[in-house]
């Protein structure tokens, strides 16, 4: 649940793009820095973060990055100026940071060694569930009221996750520390290079096109804007489908699971453009793209703790970092891209990425058994 809201909060400017923009009186790729800021500091400061936390306990450390979090998106739905959201959006992605390199390795303590990668693929599907009720819902909720119900809404979903950890979650004393000194030391792991480096291409192409995902729809693909929320709730169902089948696959095959996610990722944001203006083609391509996406970070996940077994957190903290650094420079780029030459070149953009990350992905070495 934590993993879905902060996904939601991430991810739900995207659909209140062309709402942001009117309101604030600035361009649709300038209100997309929103997701570049938030993505920049969660991933820069994720490393810094989880060292600087690493001796507290992993259920009072969640309680403080979850009361950060309402308290972000309350000040977001606050903003008087551009200036103000964005302060309110650094806010949450330092909250954001240390969520991510904390969940995965909490959901493995709590379960049998045997269903690690299962426990991964639950706490992952808090991106896909914010993909099919969290993005979508906000855009519904932006159109029916305003952008700024919608990041109410998240704040008091932040509430009810906080009284849910509070009660609901033991005591867990941090594990392997790891000083800040002693991070560059893991990227001395050849996998671990090869999984950073392909989750950082992975993720800048992904967002280049994603971000601007709702001015392709209205504008290249000819989708009525009503429709748009519909085509995202679509995508995020396959996204459910996909993490888990995705989870299911790594566990036999990581290395070749990841692989043909990417490919079809690739292929499915060219054939967007390609497809034109023919509406079943859009909508079978969406899902594909859903599907092969959202299987993604279980895979990349996996990778990393299959390469750094030793410090997990540590590892997953350099991996938050390159993934949502990431994020802030593809939305960065599919910002200037769509206002430099409309949303079909950031399609474009995304799947050469995407192929980079393919490319890369052939490096990895299977050190042990899958």
């Amino acid at each position: 649940m934590g993993v879905f809201a902060f996904t939601t909060t991430e991810m739900v400017p995207i659909g209140l793009l062309p709402a942001m923009s009117r309101d604030l009186d600035v361009s649709e790729g300038t209100v997309g820095l929103s997701v570049t800021l938030y993505g920049a500091i969660a991933g820069l400061f994720a490393p810094v973060l989880t060292v600087a936390t690493r001796r507290i306990d992993r259920r009072p450390l969640l309680l403080l990055v979850l009361c950060v979090f309402v308290a972000g998106n309350a000040f977001t739905a606050l903003s008087s100026s551009y200036t103000v959201l964005m302060v309110s959006r650094l806010l949450t992605g330092f909250a954001h940071g240390v969520m991510w390199s904390i969940a995965a390795s909490i959901a493995i303590r709590l379960v049998p060694p045997a269903q690690a990668v299962r426990a991964t693929a639950v706490v992952f599907s808090g991106i896909s569930i914010a993909s099919v009720v969290g993005v979508p819902f906000g855009t519904f909720v932006g159109g029916l009221s305003n952008w700024r119900t919608a990041f109410w809404s998240i704040a008091g979903i932040g509430v009810l996750i906080l009284a849910a950890v509070a009660f609901l979650l033991p005591p867990l004393a941090p594990r392997a520390v790891v000083r800040l000194a002693e991070l560059p030391k893991l990227l001395r792991d050849g996998n671990l290079r090869i999984a950073t480096l392909v989750t950082a291409a992975m993720v800048i192409g992904h967002f280049a096109a994603y971000t601007y995902v709702t001015p392709f729809l209205e504008q290249d693909a000819g989708i009525s804007s009503h429709w748009v929320s519909a085509l995202l709730l679509l995508y995020g169902v396959a996204g459910v489908v996909g993490n888990f089948a995705g989870g299911a696959a790594a566990a036999r095959s990581l290395r070749a699971t990841t692989l043909v996610c990417i490919l079809l990722l690739a292929a499915a944001v060219v054939l967007l453009v390609l497809n034109g203006g023919w509406h079943p083609g859009t909508v079978v391509l969406l899902v594909v793209w859903g599907i092969a996406y959202t299987a993604l970070p279980v895979c990349l996940q996996t990778l990393v703790f299959a390469s750094a077994p030793q410090a997990p957190e540590a590892a997953t903290s350099l991996y938050i970092c390159a993934f949502n650094v990431s994020i802030a420079l593809g939305a960065l780029a599919g910002g200037w891209a769509v206002d430099a030459s409309g949303p079909s070149a950031v399609m474009y953009l995304g799947a050469g990425f995407s192929v980079l990350a393919a490319l890369l992905m052939t490096r990895y070495r299977v050190a042990r058994p899958e």
